[in-house]
């Protein structure tokens, strides 16, 4: 399917920029300073790039047509399962606004740590989404769906990317990940670590 290796791409991008997170938060951990202009970068890219631009195409083209047509095991697999955990990634992107909005009133530790939760409760759930996605519902899909709705599935989603593309949705984001990541590196997640 055309569409889930448009996805699986964004999810490695997203992956990268998760690592940034993780790296943000051990920065101000260790003493670092917490600069409020990246925390609100977390917050842009989270909610125009991984929800706006990714989650957008999953909810509009691809899981509509699982929960549609894939019967009980597809919608729970998707209203009770995916949909439930992009909404738990708005939460804590919502909290982390909030946070930054109290610390840029008064520097106060509690607001401090009330980012880095915020932050780290993003990354840590947006990865765990990302590997049962990758893992499971995406081949899922292309095992269950039928070829004609793959193709209607396939098309939305080139149509979408075209015109992403020509606004330089997709470049802005990805330049956005290089100059974070080189400003504050990476560090891998246990996942990486453990296995």
């Amino acid at each position: 399917m055309y569409c889930t290796d448009i996805m699986i791409k964004e999810h490695d991008n997203i992956l990268q920029f998760l690592k940034v997170v993780r790296s943000m938060c051990c920065t101000v951990l260790e003493g670092g300073e917490l600069v409020s202009s990246d925390f609100r970068n977390i917050v842009d890219f989270a909610r125009n790039y991984s929800d706006l631009h990714h989650h957008g195409k999953e909810e509009k083209f691809l899981f509509n047509e699982m929960e549609s047509r894939l019967g009980p095991i597809g919608e729970n697999l998707i209203r009770h399962g995916m949909l439930v955990e992009h909404e738990m990634c708005r939460a804590h992107i919502l909290d982390l606004e909030n946070a930054l909005n109290l610390w840029e009133k008064k520097q106060e530790p509690i607001y401090k740590m009330d980012i880095l939760e915020g932050a780290m409760g993003y990354a840590t759930l947006l990865t765990r989404h990302i590997t049962k996605e990758n893992a499971v519902v995406y081949p899922f899909a292309e095992r269950q769906l039928s070829s004609d709705v793959v193709e209607t599935v396939d098309k939305k989603v080139s149509d979408f990317e075209a015109e992403t593309e020509a606004r330089g949705v997709q470049k802005h984001y990805l330049d956005m990940i290089a100059s974070m990541r080189e400003k504050y590196g990476e560090v891998e997640d246990q996942h990486d670590i453990l296995q």
